[in-house]
């Protein structure tokens, strides 16, 4: 299998895996990275760039299952972008639009 489409499946399967949160669930997702990832994510809210390292997202996965479990949320993923870097190596970049009963926030991220 090409690294894009590995990749692409990998992103997607998070997105579905994120519809989870709703139940608490978030072992699978984090099971999903590496131990070598790197992310950077824009939250326009926030106006900044966040650094994450494979720990600070794993953690960040499950603060937001403890958090909206329970809820009813939806994340949608558009605007995939996968550029190979090695044969085994792959930056992405992708949109999410989260929405939640009270409100819809826009994280751009770069993986």
């Amino acid at each position: 299998m090409r690294i894009e489409q590995e990749v692409s499946n990998k992103i997607y399967r998070l997105m579905e895996l994120h519809q989870e949160f709703a139940n608490g669930k978030y072992k699978e997702m984090n099971e999903l990275y590496s131990d070598d990832f790197q992310g950077w994510l824009y939250m326009p809210r926030g106006g900044k760039v966040e650094k994450l390292d494979v720990k600070d997202i794993k953690e960040g996965n499950e603060e937001a299952a403890n958090y909206y479990k329970g809820k009813k949320i939806q994340f949608n993923f558009s605007g995939l972008n996968i550029i190979p870097q090695h044969e085994n190596q792959a930056t992405a970049s992708y949109e999410i639009t989260f929405s939640d009963n009270e409100n819809e926030k826009v994280v751009r991220a770069l993986n």
